[in-house]
């Protein structure tokens, strides 16, 4: 949606915005939209039993009626590293002269923290800054999708206070606020008018979201954990002036009606559950499983356009699809030999396409994914636990090929090719 609005003032909620982004912006970063990897212990099973591991600090991000499952505070710090191998290969049918585009995500660097206590034997807090949701590409100058997308940005991270009942001795709920702070940022370089040369297209802006997250855990044995998480959507509204510069002559209708004004998108962040299993076989090993689905059907995307002189709106909808998510992961721990006191991890997940593969775009490249965890950690000292975690993502040959409108009908056909992502990271959690 477009429209012209006068120009703002810092707002409170601007200055929040930046305040989260700026603690932990780097998280998102990511080639994918609404990612698993927090650098909590779950990468070493790949994401296998999200919602059911109350026992861990990051309960209090994950399903906040997880949080009043201890009889200590407890207090996680996580660090994450993550490397996202996206290339694309020209099919010789682009009309638009230029290069591949290089890697458009790399390495990132990201973090979170987590804290989980309880007030009284019945009541629970949990308060977790970081963040899953995000998307980075910034591609080469020159290359040849550019008239679709240089360089797209949308950073998601959350701040969480939530609290926790537990009704009786096996089962719990809890809620919690999620307070997303979001930065939103898309350039590309349309045709200049009737010439093959480059024009300009830039938006940016921060805003603030609000949205709940609610869970159960239920116990019915000390072997067995049952969990249940709802996220609510978070509704986000951008709000920028326009910069557009370099279209010619043959634009500047278009030019004159949206350069400069002030250009409002909404966008939404979709709502997720994920149902959870924990489940002790024997006294050492543990087996986790997830199933999950995203509303993604709600999620219209971030593409601007501008290449038709007649133009009124730079908002183009690409009508996403919802997904579904299954995880399977196991955990031992070692009583004796080399690797007494430590456990080790291992985890396989999948998640479905956000959307068809004719519908690939490229400030969109994902597609269906399989992931494989590994991850081991030990108590180095009563109050003080380390984990380490490795997922690797893989996504395959994504064939793509992108048509623009007239009059100039860009064109970007091809593949990328052997798409990957590798996440890894550690955590340490300490008990007071």
């Amino acid at each position: 949606m477009t429209s012209l609005l006068g120009r703002p003032h810092p707002t409170v909620r601007n200055v929040l915005a930046i305040f989260i982004i700026g603690l932990i912006a780097p998280m998102a970063h990511a080639g994918g939209v609404m990612l698993w990897e927090i650098g909590t212990p779950t990468l070493g099973t790949a994401s296998a039993g999200w919602a059911a591991m109350p026992e861990d600090a990051s309960t209090a991000f994950t399903n906040p009626a997880g949080t009043v499952w201890r009889s200590d505070t407890q207090v996680r710090a996580a660090g994450q590293m993550l490397y996202g191998d996206v290339g694309f290969t020209n099919g010789g049918e682009s009309n638009v002269p230029g290069n591949d585009g290089g890697n458009p995500v790399g390495w990132f660097p990201g973090g979170g923290a987590h804290a989980a206590g309880v007030f009284s034997e019945r009541f629970g807090w949990g308060v977790a800054m970081t963040g899953n949701f995000g998307l980075g590409l910034d591609y080469n100058d020159d290359w040849a999708g550019r008239r679709f997308v240089q360089e797209a940005d949308l950073i998601g991270m959350s701040l969480i206070p939530s609290l926790s009942w537990k009704i009786n001795d096996c089962l719990s709920i809890g809620a919690g606020l999620n307070v997303m702070g979001a930065f939103f940022e898309y350039v590309s370089a349309p045709r200049a008018g009737l010439i093959p040369a480059d024009a300009h297209l830039k938006y940016e802006d921060i805003d603030v979201g609000y949205g709940g997250n609610a869970g159960i855990i239920y116990r019915p044995v000390d072997s067995t954990t049952f969990g249940i998480t709802y996220t609510s959507k978070v509704d986000l509204t951008f709000s920028d002036n326009l910069r557009l510069s370099d279209f010619g002559p043959l634009f500047e209708p278009a030019v004159a009606r949206l350069n400069g004004t002030r250009t409002q998108i909404d966008m939404t962040v979709p709502a997720t559950v994920t149902a959870s299993l924990q489940q002790q076989l024997t006294p050492y090993t543990t087996l986790y499983a997830n199933l999950a689905w995203q509303d993604w059907s709600e999620f219209a995307g971030l593409t601007l356009a501008l290449d038709n002189p007649n133009q009124t709106s730079i908002f183009v909808d690409q009508g996403y699809q919802d997904t579904g998510h299954f995880a399977l992961g196991i955990r031992h721990r070692f009583s004796q030999g080399a690797l007494q006191d430590w456990h080790l991890s291992t985890g396989f997940a999948f998640d479905s396409s956000m959307q068809n593969e004719s519908d690939l775009t490229a400030n969109m490249a994902t597609g269906k994914a399989y992931r494989f965890g590994l991850g081991a950690g030990k108590a180095l000292c009563p109050g003080v636990t380390v984990d380490a975690g490795y997922t690797f993502l893989w996504s395959g040959n994504l064939d793509i090929d992108q048509q623009g409108r007239p009059p100039f009908n860009p064109r970007l056909q091809g593949t990328y090719k052997d798409t990957a992502m590798h996440f890894i990271g550690g955590s340490v959690q300490f008990e007071f």
